[in-house]
């Protein structure tokens, strides 16, 4: 991700990004860095909980909460 470690001393640029030679704009600059830090995010492993807790609603009989929810009527 784009940032900038703050020095000792105070420089007056200090928090300014400025894009990449490849960028056009600052749009396009922002859609990189976003599209990056999205790839980022699909590549991270999914938790072995996570994993349990969607294996679990999967197992749930769609039929059974459809019963449960005409019963609580």
């Amino acid at each position: 991700m784009a940032s900038k470690t703050h020095s000792k001393s105070t420089a007056n640029d200090f928090g300014i990004i400025n894009p990449t030679a490849g960028a056009t704009s600052k749009e396009d600059w922002i859609g990189s860095q976003l599209k990056k830090v999205y790839d980022e995010a699909l590549s991270e492993n999914i938790p072995d909980d996570m994993l349990q807790l969607l294996s679990s609603l999967d197992d749930n009989d769609p039929k059974e909460d459809s019963a449960d929810e005409e019963a609580a009527e």
